[in-house]
C-alpha cells in the first residue's frame, strides 16, 4: 500500500496545468509535457506559482529547493490519480489500495 499526503501545493501546481486535447485514436486530455503550467521555464513556473523568489541572474535555486520542487511537480501524478478517482480534492493523506494507480482512498 501507498500512501500520499496532498497538499496545498499540489493543489496550487495542478489549478495552473495547461489541459489540452491529444487529438491521436480516440482522442483524450492531456497535461502539456513541455508547458504543464502553460510556458516551456517548468522550474520558474513551479517557483512563481508557490511563490518561491527566483534567484539572482547569476545565481540557482538552493539544491534542497530545486529537488523540492522538482518532487512537487513528480508528485502531481498521484495528486491527479486522486482527483479524478475520488471525485474531488481535499487537502491530506490518502492511501493506494491494491497496488493500482486508480485504487486511492482518503485515510
Amino acid at each position: 500500500m501507498k500512501e500520499f499526503e496532498l497538499t496545498e501545493q499540489h493543489l496550487a501546481l495542478m489549478r495552473r496545468m495547461w489541459v489540452g486535447w491529444q487529438d491521436c485514436e480516440f482522442g483524450a486530455p492531456e497535461i502539456d509535457p513541455k508547458r504543464p503550467y502553460g510556458n516551456s521555464g517548468v522550474i520558474s513556473d513551479i517557483a512563481e506559482i508557490l511563490g518561491i523568489p527566483e534567484p539572482d541572474e547569476d545565481e540557482e535555486f538552493p539544491s534542497e529547493v530545486m529537488e523540492r520542487m522538482e518532487q512537487l511537480h513528480i508528485e502531481t501524478r498521484a495528486a491527479i490519480a486522486i482527483m479524478l478517482q475520488c471525485g474531488k480534492v481535499v487537502v491530506g493523506k490518502y492511501e493506494m489500495y491494491d497496488g493500482d494507480w486508480t485504487t486511492w482512498r482518503k485515510t
